[in-house]
C-alpha cells in the first residue's frame, strides 16, 4: 500500500496482484483478503467502480473462509469505507457495523475507535446528528482507553494515535457548535488538547488531573476563569478556513463566536490554503534580526561558526508588508469577533495548535490605532486544565527564596547536529546576567562556571530562573558549557539543556525567565507547542517567560532591566511584563520585533523579595 499511498497505481496493483497470487500458492486466506481489499482501493482511487466492487465482494467471500476475526473486523471496516464512496449507505452502515461489532466483540480498540468514527462521519453525511453525536462520543472515550495503553509506548505508536485521535475532537467541536452545544464543544477541545502536559503536571504535584470523556461529567470549567482576577480568558480553535473563539468571564459566563469562512481570495493573495498558514507567516519576519543590533542566542548554523566554513546569516530586520497583513488578519479574526467581551485588564490566552506562533502582543486594532499589547496584559496558558492545576498546587511546593542566574556559558567547540561547530560567545547576554544578579542580590553563574551540572543542581531549590545564553531554534534548548573531563570534543549531551533534561528534575520556581533566541519554539502539535518552556511547565515551574524569536540585544537589555525592577517591587509578572514593554515603546523602540518577543506563560506569579 506505500505505492498506493504515494499515488502510484500502476505499481500498486503490480505488487498487490502479486501478494494476492502468492498468497493463494501458500493458502493463506487472511493475506489473500486484505490484498484483495487493497486492491479495491486502488480500483476506487482511479475511478474504476465496478472493478472495486467485485474486489470487495470477493474479499468478504475469502475473509469469511479465512477465520481470523480481527482481519475480518479490518476488511468489514474497509468494505464499508468503499461502499460509502460509492454512495451505498446503506450497505456502508451495515459494514461499519459488523467491524464495530466484531472489534469490540474480540477487544480490538483501535478498529473499533475507527469504526465508530466513520459511523459519526456517515451519520452526519445523512443528517442524522443525534445518533452521530452518541457515536462521537463513544469514539472519543474508546481513543482515551487507547491512549491510556500507549502510555509509556514507542513514539511512533503514540504519534500514529495522535494523528488518527485529533480527528473526532475537531469533527466533534464543530458538530456541537452546530446544534448550540457551545459549552459542551469547550470540554471537547479541553479534553483534546490538556490531556498529556495535565498529567505530567499533576505527576509532579501528586494530584489528580482527570478529565472525563462522559459528557455527563462536564462540569465546572468556568470555575478555573472565577479565580483570575480582572482577566478574561479567550480560547481559541480553528479547523481549515475558520477560527472558533470562546471567551469566559471572571462570573462564570462563557460566550461562543465564530468567524465567517474565510474567502478563498484571501488566502490565494497570502499564498496559503486556509488560516493555520496565516498563523505560521505571521511571526516569519521577526525570525533574524540585523546582526548590527543582534549578538543572535540562536544555536543554529546560521549564527555559530562552522571550523570548516564561515556561515552567513540571513539578516533581515523590519517587518515586511506581508506580514502587516498577515497580522492584520489574525486580529480580524482572533480578536475582532470578541472585542466587546474583553473588557478586563488582563486576557488569558489559550492558543491552538499554530496560532501559538501569533504575536499576540503585535496585533494591531487598526481603527483605534492600538497595538493589543498597550490596551491589555497578555498570558498564555496551554489549557485551562494545566492553569487549575497550577492553581490548585501545594501551597509548600514551590520555593519561596533562592534564584539562579546564568548568562553567556563558554561553549566552545562542540559537536552539533552532527558537525562540529564553535559557539560564540555573548557579551551581551553575560552583562543582562549581571544586571539581573544584581537587582536580585544573586551571584550570576557565567561563563565556564554555567555548566550543565551546576544549572540542573541548582534548578530543585531556586524561587526564581534566569537563563540567558543560546537556543535552539526548534524546540529552544539551551546551550551551557560542557564539564570538560577528557581531551574530547563535548557531545550534545555534555552541555545541551534539552526538554528531557528538564523532565527529570523537580522544578520548584515560580518564574523560569528564558531570555534566549526562540525559547518560545518547539513541535507543533495538537496539545500545544512542545518545546524547552513546556518542559518547564511540565516539571512544576509555576510561569515561564519565553522569547517567540531572535532577540534584538539593546532592546532586551531594557526590558529585562524594567521588567526585574517592577518585579522587585511587588508587582506581578504579567504587570512586570506590560510596563517594560510600554516603557520600550515610549522611549526609542517602535518596532514591534523589538518589544514583542517575550510570552508569560502559565500563572501571574509575584515575589517578596
Amino acid at each position: 500500500m506505500v505505492f498506493w499511498n504515494l499515488k502510484k497505481n500502476r505499481q500498486a496493483k503490480e505488487h498487490l496482484d502479486k501478494a494476492v497470487g502468492v498468497s493463494i500458492a501458500i493458502g493463506n486466506k487472511e493475506l489473500e483478503a486484505r490484498a484483495t481489499v487493497s486492491l479495491a482501493h486502488v480500483f476506487e482511487s482511479v475511478n474504476d467502480s465496478q472493478k472495486a466492487k467485485e474486489h470487495c465482494e470477493k474479499a468478504l467471500t475469502i475473509n469469511r473462509e479465512s477465520g481470523n476475526r480481527e482481519c475480518e473486523a479490518q476488511v468489514y471496516l474497509s468494505v464499508g469505507l468503499l461502499s460509502q464512496s460509492f454512495g451505498e449507505y446503506d450497505k456502508a452502515a451495515y459494514y461499519l457495523q459488523k467491524a464495530c461489532s466484531i472489534s469490540s466483540e474480540i477487544g480490538h480498540k483501535m478498529t473499533d475507535f475507527q469504526s465508530l468514527l466513520h459511523i459519526a462521519v456517515l451519520k452526519i453525511s445523512q443528517f442524522e446528528v443525534v445518533e452521530a453525536l452518541e457515536y462521537l462520543f463513544q469514539g472519543i472515550e474508546k481513543y482515551e482507553q487507547i491512549r491510556t495503553l500507549q502510555k509509556g509506548n514507542s513514539g511512533f505508536e503514540i504519534s500514529l494515535l495522535e494523528h488518527r485521535g485529533t480527528f473526532p475532537y475537531k469533527l466533534l467541536t464543530h458538530l456541537l457548535c452546530d446544534t448550540g452545544r457551545f459549552r459542551d464543544a469547550l470540554y471537547v477541545e479541553e479534553l483534546g488538547r490538556a490531556r498529556v502536559l495535565a498529567q505530567l503536571m499533576a505527576d509532579k504535584y501528586s494530584s489528580e488531573s482527570h478529565i472525563s470523556a462522559d459528557p455527563r461529567s462536564w462540569f465546572g470549567i468556568e470555575n478555573i476563569a472565577r479565580r483570575e482576577s480582572n482577566c478574561v480568558s479567550l480560547y481559541i480553535s480553528y479547523e481549515d478556513r475558520q477560527v472558533l473563539l470562546w471567551v469566559l468571564k471572571a462570573n462564570g459566563d462563557i460566550f461562543f463566536r465564530k468567524t465567517d469562512q474565510v474567502k478563498i481570495d484571501t488566502l490565494i493573495a497570502e499564498q496559503v490554503c486556509e488560516v493555520e498558514g496565516v498563523f505560521k507567516k505571521s511571526a516569519e519576519c521577526f525570525g533574524v534580526l540585523p546582526a548590527a543590533n543582534c549578538e543572535d542566542r540562536s544555536l543554529d548554523d546560521k549564527v555559530t561558526t562552522s571550523l570548516h566554513e564561515e556561515s552567513q546569516a540571513n539578516l533581515r530586520g523590519d517587518e515586511t508588508k506581508g506580514t502587516g497583513r498577515s497580522h492584520h488578519l489574525c486580529y480580524e479574526w482572533i480578536v475582532a469577533p470578541v472585542a466587546d467581551l474583553l473588557t478586563e485588564p488582563e486576557i488569558i490566552i489559550v492558543p491552538d495548535r499554530f496560532s501559538y506562533r501569533v504575536p499576540f502582543a503585535a496585533l494591531r486594532d487598526e481603527q483605534a490605532g492600538k497595538y493589543l499589547s498597550e490596551k491589555y496584559r497578555i498570558r498564555i496558558v496551554p489549557s485551562l486544565t494545566t492553569l487549575r492545576l497550577i492553581q490548585e498546587s501545594p501551597a509548600d511546593y514551590h520555593s519561596q527564596t533562592g534564584g539562579l542566574v546564568v548568562g553567556d556559558p563558554t561553549v566552545g567547540k562542540v559537536q552539533y547536529n552532527g558537525r562540529l561547530i564553535d559557539i560564540k560567545p555573548l557579551f551581551c547576554a553575560s552583562k543582562e546576567a549581571e544586571m539581573v544578579g544584581q537587582l536580585l542580590g544573586v551571584q550570576p553563574l557565567l561563563g565556564r562556571r554555567a555548566t550543565k551540572q551546576a544549572v540542573l543542581q541548582a534548578i530543585p531549590s531556586v524561587s526564581l530562573i534566569h537563563l540567558a545564553a543560546h537556543g535552539n531554534p526548534e524546540r529552544g534548548e539551551i546551550a551551557l558549557s560542557p564539564q570538560c573531563t577528557t581531551n574530547s570534543t563535548p557531545q550534545e549531551e555534555d552541555y545541551l539543556l534539552t526538554m528531557s533534561d528538564i523532565e527529570r528534575v523537580q522544578v520548584r520556581a515560580k518564574l523560569v525567565v528564558l531570555s534566549c533566541c526562540h525559547s518560545g519554539r518547539g513541535l507543533v502539535k495538537k496539545e500545544g507547542v512542545i518545546g524547552i518552556a513546556r518542559a518547564f511547565l511540565a516539571s512544576g515551574a509555576r510561569s515561564v517567560l519565553v522569547a517567540s524569536w531572535a532577540i534584538e540585544d539593546q532592546a532586551t537589555a531594557k526590558l529585562m532591566k524594567n521588567f526585574y525592577k517592577h518585579l522587585v517591587r511587588g508587582e506581578s509578572a504579567s504587570e512586570s511584563l506590560y510596563r517594560a514593554v510600554q516603557w520600550l515603546r515610549s522611549n526609542g523602540f517602535s518596532k514591534p520585533s523589538q518589544w514583542a518577543p517575550f510570552v508569560l506563560m502559565g500563572d501571574n506569579v509575584t515575589f517578596i523579595f
